[in-house]
Parts: C-alpha cells; structure tokens; sequence
C-alpha cells in the first residue's frame, strides 16, 4: 500500500498510509542504504512509498519516482548529498534583516537551489512587527523590491499580530510548501500560526549572538487547516550546491538569463574576460550587484569543490 513520508530523523521515519490516515513508525530496507550510498539517506520528506504493514511498523519496500526534490551538498559529508524534500509546488525562504541577520548569500543561494530543482521560490520576510532602525527598515525595503523586480514572490508579515497571514495562506492553500530559514527568523512561531494546536516549540534568541536556538531537530510534514501541506525544516547554515557546472551557474539567476547570448564568448564566467554583457549589465545597474557578488561566490565554491 501507499504512504507518504511525514518525519525523518536521521534513521527515524515516520509515514503517513493513504488510505487510512494512519501514521506509524517505518523502516527502511537495507537494498535502499546500500543503493543510495552517496545520500545521507535516501529518504526526503514528502516521498511517496510502498509499505507493508508488520505488527505496527511500515516496512518501506519501494520508493516511488518523485516529482521533483530539493537537494544540497552536507556540510559534514563533503562528497554526499542530503535531500531535503520531495514532490513540492513550492519553497518559502524566511528572511530578516535584524535579530538574526539573514546574509544575501544564504537568500540567494537558496534561491539557485530551487531554479536548479525547478519548485518555484518566494521570499517571506518576517518578524514585521519589530521595531527597526531607520538603516535596517531600508535594507528590508531594498530587498523585498530587488526580489521582486527580479520576480520573486515576496511576502511581509508578522506571526504575532497576524500582519500579512491573510496574504501568506492564500500562498500556501492546496499546495505543497517546503519552508525554512536560519534558526530565529520564527519559523516554529509561523506554523503554529498557520495550524492552531500545533504548539511547536519556540525560543527566544541568545541575547550575546543574536541568533536563534535549534527548537527544530528534524524535517516533518503537516496538514493545513486551510487546504495543502506544509514541510517544517531544522534551520540550515546553509545550502551548498551539488550536481552543477561552472557554466551553469549563470543560468539559475533569472535576472541574467537575457545577457548570456550577448557575451563574445560562449563558455563566459562572466568573471574578467573582454566583452562580457553580464558585468557591463552590472555596472549599469540593470543587475544588483549583491546579486553578482553572490555568483561569483557561488562559481567559486563550485570550481573548489570540482577540483577535490
């Protein structure tokens, strides 16, 4: 029969059977361990999986053919791969400016990562309701307007007042959303938001570093009341791309996609070499150069991690 992941931990596996609703504890088949040796483990939430039911737990004997997935490098295994969710209509970042800092590399990289695997991306910057400082209000500003120029889906609001929840359901209703974002930036406070009774739990931030507590320890699937799912994830550090070329990279920045055919060159990095319609499009100002000094980030970490 079928089921659907719903948690993973590591080894633990929880599953969802369709056509009872129950969930229970599942465990894997040792082919798959061995199959899949280059993934942390081969199994994301959101997977669609065949099942045999023994004395309470869901033996996982098939993995069905996903739809899509999001994937990254794990920091801790450097030549394996950790999947982070499976068979999604989208992904939602959440960003903020202050308490904690969301650096421009994490925004970005995560937003290569979802061109790559093709589940369309939004921006959703929380924690409206906190008093900022006349700099970081028009850092938020610039942000959300530079996303959406480039045509990202951007949100603003507030979990405590409710400021923009409205907005964000209608974003998620029916749809499958993978949703994360450094520790701290009120994930935990938002789907509890989103699903009343749920009661996740939530810490405030270290007051020495600003930054947030891990409350979230593992990946887990949850219905809305509203219509649709959504995957609640630990919070990454960050997402280091796998499965790409220098070449590639490019062409997961949309708002470069139109200048790629006008480089001299057909193998350009758009780095140093002579008429390059990237940086000229740079310096006139018609590419963000935050964006820009990501890519060259980026194509960096991907050169290092191809000559290893």
């Amino acid at each position: 029969m079928e089921a659907v992941v719903v948690r993973t931990a590591g080894e633990h596996v929880q599953v969802k059977v369709r056509s009872t609703g129950e969930t229970m504890p599942a465990s894997l088949r040792g082919k798959f361990r061995l199959e899949e040796s280059d993934f942390t483990t081969p199994l994301g939430v959101g997977d669609v999986v065949c099942v045999r039911i023994e004395e309470g737990l869901a033996v996982i004997e098939e993995i069905m053919p996903r739809q899509n997935w999001l994937v990254r490098l794990d920091p801790s295994h450097l030549y394996r791969r950790q999947i982070l969710a499976c068979n999604l209509d989208q992904a939602l970042l959440l960003v903020t400016v202050e308490a904690p800092f969301t650096p421009l590399r994490y925004v970005d990289g995560f937003l290569v990562m979802c061109e790559m695997y093709g589940v369309p991306a939004a921006l959703g910057f929380s924690k409206a309701d906190l008093p900022l400082s006349a700099k970081a209000q028009k850092k938020r500003q610039d942000l959300i307007q530079l996303y959406q120029r480039i045509g990202y889906k951007v949100i603003s609001f507030s979990a405590r007042e409710g400021r923009g929840i409205n907005e964000l359901k209608a974003f998620l209703r029916g749809k499958r959303t993978f949703i994360t974002g450094l520790s701290g930036v009120g994930k935990s406070s938002l789907i509890n938001t989103l699903i009343p009774g749920l009661n996740l739990d939530t810490q405030p931030l270290v007051r020495t570093t600003q930054r947030g507590r891990h409350t979230t320890t593992y990946s887990a699937l949850y219905d809305l009341p509203e219509g649709g799912e959504v995957i609640d994830s630990p919070g990454f550090g960050e997402f280091r791309l796998g499965e790409i070329s220098p070449q590639e990279l490019s062409h997961y920045f949309p708002e470069m996609r139109s200048y790629l055919t006008r480089c001299r060159f057909n193998d350009c990095l758009h780095v140093d070499e002579p008429g390059c319609a990237v940086r000229e499009a740079v310096e006139q100002g018609q590419i963000a150069a935050s964006r820009y000094h990501t890519y060259l980030a980026l194509l960096q970490e991907i050169q290092t991690f191809s000559e290893q």
